[in-house]
């Protein structure tokens, strides 16, 4: 009778430290949970350490560049009649006419610079403005001639950092040379620019042409403004990493591994503003278009994303463990599973930390390594055999490489990561549908 009893307790007894050993592995791998965090935030300082290193080198470099220009700028005379019928008053105001066409032609040159162990792509650009105003432009207005001061006219181009103007700038109309000088006298373009008085300027002189050459330092991106009625960019690069960016994308582009070249062509009907206007009835600085020097997921991006993972290896692993303890009949202690899940996640510091010295795909082959060996080491010591230490090994080596391919594909991560989890839990079942759970 004892003998029957006892044998009716052993299955309880079994489905109850398989339940206990359950419970277990959740908490540890909850409890793993806080150092994740704590490595995420870590990546997540190391991150803006390095923007703000970044930022420095911009700062004593020159920042971002648009360039909005040239716009001519003439004053005239507004009269109107006086309340009591007295007299005619006589106000200065300002109208604004764009070119006609607007062709800009720019080669830029990519530089990395170093701040310790950081790095900052700035550029140094060669930019080509050719084109010409027409006086239709200035008839629309129905200003009369000779209200018009023509003497007191301007050409003005804004730039956002005037640090990266590296040479000084002519300007050629028709036949005659100007030379800019710094400032303008309203922020109608941006708050920073150059200018240049035209003394001599009457409206015989339309149609006129006009051509100046701007060599411009900057970093991280390069804009322009569709001022021309119609307004065509070029530009080209050895950066092979561009982000186009603003409100106009090119009509044609191309990039490989030598770089990039692209194409803008902007008609006026595309943008809020016309050719010509009074006083400061429109603003131009929301319609910029032009290129941004990008490092697609940078380390630190990628070191982030994939230590998201984390917890997804660490199941696993510790899933891959547990079979094995049900399989082989082999029990593994829990502080031993504390120890993987730890092994585990030093990978993660292991691939940030040499990231920042080696790049990322090296420093993921080389940490992943020497945490796959590390375990196969060390589950020897406490499973049975060679070759179940190399099955845990390999789960491991295939939570690696599918997180790797996962950050790999971008755009289709979701997809993958769906059909992977689908596979590896059908696998499990799969697996685990003869085994005597409750071991009756």
């Amino acid at each position: 009778m004892e003998m029957k009893e006892s044998s009716q307790n052993k299955p309880k007894s079994i489905n109850w430290q398989i339940t206990l050993k359950v419970l277990i592995i959740g908490i540890i791998t909850i409890a793993l949970l806080v150092p994740k965090f704590m490595i995420l935030e870590l990546i997540g300082q190391r991150q803006h350490t390095a923007e703000e290193s970044s930022r420095e080198v911009m700062q004593s470099w020159s920042l971002a560049q648009t360039v909005r220009g040239p716009v001519l700028a003439i004053p005239y005379i507004e009269r109107s009649i006086e309340k009591n019928g007295n007299g005619v008053s006589e106000v200065i105001r300002e109208c604004y006419i764009l070119p006609k066409n607007l062709n800009i032609k720019g080669k830029i040159l990519p530089e990395k610079r170093k701040r310790s162990i950081y790095e900052t792509v700035v550029y140094e650009s060669e930019i080509n403005f050719t084109g010409k105003f027409d006086d239709s432009e200035i008839q629309a207005l129905k200003i009369p001639p000779e209200n018009i001061l023509w003497e007191q006219a301007k050409i003005q181009v804004a730039i956002s950092d005037l640090r990266g103007i590296s040479d000084r700038i002519s300007f050629t109309w028709n036949d005659s040379v100007f030379a800019f000088t710094p400032g303008m006298e309203n922020q109608l373009l941006g708050p920073t620019g150059i200018s240049l008085p035209l003394s001599n300027l009457t409206a015989q002189n339309f149609p006129t042409g006009f051509h100046f050459f701007l060599h411009l330092k900057g970093s991280e991106s390069l804009q322009f403004a569709p001022l021309g009625e119609t307004t065509e960019v070029t530009l080209q690069s050895s950066w092979n990493d561009p982000g186009f960016a603003g409100n106009f994308l090119p009509t044609d582009h191309t990039i490989n591994k030598d770089g990039f070249s692209a194409k803008w062509k902007v008609l006026n009907f595309s943008r809020n503003f016309p050719q010509q206007w009074k006083n400061d009835e429109y603003r131009v600085t929301d319609s910029d278009f032009g290129v941004r020097l990008v490092t697609v997921a940078d380390h630190y991006q990628k070191s982030s994303r994939a230590a998201k993972y984390g917890i997804l290896v660490i199941l696993f692993v510790f899933l891959s463990f547990f079979l094995n303890e049900i399989i082989t009949k082999q029990k593994v202690h829990p502080f031993q599973y504390i120890l993987v899940g730890f092994a585990v996640l030093v990978f993660y510091l292991l691939l940030l930390s040499i990231s920042e010295q080696l790049g990322f795909n090296l420093a993921y082959l080389i940490s992943a390594l020497s945490v796959l060996i590390m375990i196969l080491l060390y589950s020897r010591t406490f499973l049975k055999t060679w070759l179940h230490a190399f099955i845990q090994t390999l789960i491991l080596t295939f939570s690696f490489g599918f997180i790797y391919v996962l950050m790999q594909l971008e755009t289709y991560a979701l997809l993958a990561g769906s059909i992977g989890l689908f596979v590896v839990l059908s696998l499990t079942m799969f697996i685990t549908r003869k085994i005597n759970w409750y071991g009756e």
